[in-house]
C-alpha cells in the first residue's frame, strides 16, 4: 500500500498543515509504510491528486480546499481512498453555524448566535469566520462598533457571531468513534489564539480535565454525538466553554492538528494511545 501525504494547501492555515503533515509522515515511515509527502499550491491544487501514484491519501490539509469538503469530493471522483470524514460532512462540520444548528438539534448546549449587529443584547461577543480555523480572524467585541470593524476586516469572508461565553477552555476527542477524553486549555495571557496554539510554552494543558465527573461526561458525550450525528471518521476534536458548570460547544475539528503542541495526541494518551497509534488507526479505519 503506498500511502500519499497531502500537505500545504492554500488556506490561512498552511503552515500549521506542513507541521502536521510532516510528523504524520515521519510517523508512517517510522511504522515500516511506503509513505511520501506532497506538499499542496495553488498550481497543483487538483493535478497533485490526479498525477501522484498513490492508493491512499492521507490528507493533513486543514481550512479551505481540505478540510470544506472540496478535496475530498475530488478524491471521490477519482475513486481513491482517503483518511478522514467525507464530502459531505466535512462540509457541514466546516461551516460552524450549520454545525452549531445541528448540535442545538440533538441537544447540545450552544452559544446564543445573532444573524446581524442590531440583533445583539448584550457585549462582549464573538465574531470570527463561519468556515476558518486556529482562531484564523477572531475578534472578542466589546461594543457594536468593535462588531461593525471586525465585520469589516472579514469582508469577502462569511462572518458569524455569538455571545461571548467567559468560563474555561475544554477540547475533547474521538478517534474512530471512540471517545478519548477531555483536556483544559489554560492559556498564560487569558485568550486561546493564534499564537497561543503553536508556540511552545504559552498555554498549559490538564489532561485529564480536572472538572466535575458531570462535567466531564457532558463534553465526552457532546463529541461523541455531534462526531455520530454529522458522520465523522477518523480523529476530530470538539472545542467547549466551560461556565458556571455548563458546557457550550463551540465547534468540531474534522481534520486536526497533529504537531508538537496539539491536542488530538494528548487526548490519545489518556486511553495509552501513541501518536504512531493515533496515525495507523486513522490510517487502517479507511484501508
Amino acid at each position: 500500500m503506498k500511502v500519499a501525504v497531502f500537505m500545504g494547501g492554500t488556506s490561512a492555515e498552511r503552515e500549521i498543515s506542513l507541521k502536521t503533515g510532516g510528523a504524520i509522515l515521519e510517523s508512517l515511515i517510522r511504522q515500516g509504510y511506503n509513505a511520501y509527502g506532497v506538499d499542496l499550491v495553488e498550481k497543483n491544487l487538483v493535478s497533485a491528486f490526479v498525477e501522484n501514484d498513490y492508493d491512499v491519501a492521507f490528507l493533513a490539509l486543514h481550512g479551505e480546499y481540505g478540510e470544506d469538503g472540496r478535496i475530498q469530493g475530488l478524491l471521490d471522483m477519482l475513486g481513491k481512498k482517503y483518511t478522514g470524514s467525507g464530502a459531505t460532512a466535512s462540509a457541514v462540520a466546516m461551516d460552524k453555524h450549520i454545525t452549531k444548528v445541528v448540535a442545538d438539534n440533538i441537544g447540545i448546549r450552544i452559544p446564543k448566535t445573532y444573524k446581524s449587529i442590531d440583533e445583539i443584547e448584550n457585549f462582549p461577543v464573538v465574531v470570527k469566520p463561519v468556515s476558518e480555523g486556529s482562531s484564523v480572524g477572531l475578534y472578542i467585541c466589546q461594543t457594536k462598533e468593535e462588531a461593525a470593524t471586525a465585520l469589516k476586516e472579514l469582508e469577502g469572508k462569511e462572518p458569524i457571531m455569538e455571545e461571548f461565553v467567559k468560563g474555561e477552555e475544554l477540547t475533547a476527542g474521538v478517534l474512530c468513534g471512540e471517545a478519548l477524553g477531555v483536556l483544559k486549555i489554560k492559556p498564560h495571557d487569558g485568550t486561546y489564539d493564534y499564537e497561543s496554539k503553536y508556540t511552545v510554552g504559552k498555554t498549559d494543558y490538564e489532561y485529564p480535565a480536572k472538572i466535575t465527573e458531570d462535567e466531564y461526561a457532558t463534553a465526552m458525550k457532546y463529541a461523541k454525538s455531534i462526531h455520530e450525528e454529522l458522520g465523522l471518521q477518523g480523529g476530530t476534536r470538539s472545542d467547549f466553554i466551560l461556565s458556571n458548570g455548563k458546557v457550550y460547544f463551540l465547534e468540531v475539528n474534522t481534520c486536526p492538528g497533529m504537531t508538537e503542541t496539539s491536542l488530538l495526541p494528548k487526548l490519545a494518551s489518556l486511553k495509552n494511545y501513541t501518536f504512531d497509534d493515533v496515525v495507523k488507526k486513522i490510517l487502517t479505519s479507511i484501508a
